[in-house]
């Protein structure tokens, strides 16, 4: 595991052209970013772009959204997606980059983050409860998608 020292967390404003290709290698197959609705994203103080970087390299994101409520809890952050290179996995990375994330949540006046997964999807599990993270083992909740 790499000491919190060695991994950089930063939050990105703006991305250059030439930081493409650095942050198309750590998306899922498939999804690549869109310059255009990227700085659209980027410019919504309500979302949160993380990079984790190791001496250098990109290594690793997290993707999450400030979602604000009409009732006295004010806010709540949605942890939309996390991603970390393979090779750098189970070494510190996605903690480092929660561990930041609850700290922008903190920063916005959110009272939670949240973040959906699958029970099957053991890795994201296990990440989730190492940085903190509760369940209601009990739930039967289901996420329906509509498609616009």
């Amino acid at each position: 595991m790499h000491s919190q020292q060695d991994i950089q967390i930063h939050q990105v404003f703006t991305i250059e052209p030439e930081q493409v290709s650095e942050i198309n290698a750590l998306l899922d197959e498939g999804i690549t970013w869109d310059l255009d609705q990227g700085q659209k994203f980027l410019a919504d103080k309500n979302n949160l772009f993380l990079l984790a970087k190791l001496s250098g390299v990109a290594v690793g994101f997290l993707t999450a959204y400030r979602l604000q409520r009409f009732d006295t809890r004010k806010a709540e952050v949605l942890l939309y997606e996390i991603g970390v290179d393979d090779q750098y996995q189970r070494k510190g990375v996605g903690k480092a980059l929660i561990n930041r994330l609850k700290e922008w949540a903190r920063q916005v006046e959110a009272d939670e983050v949240w973040v959906l997964t699958n029970r099957s999807n053991h890795a994201a599990v296990g990440l989730y409860v190492s940085a903190g993270a509760t369940t209601d083992n009990s739930s039967d909740e289901v996420m329906f998608t509509f498609k616009l």
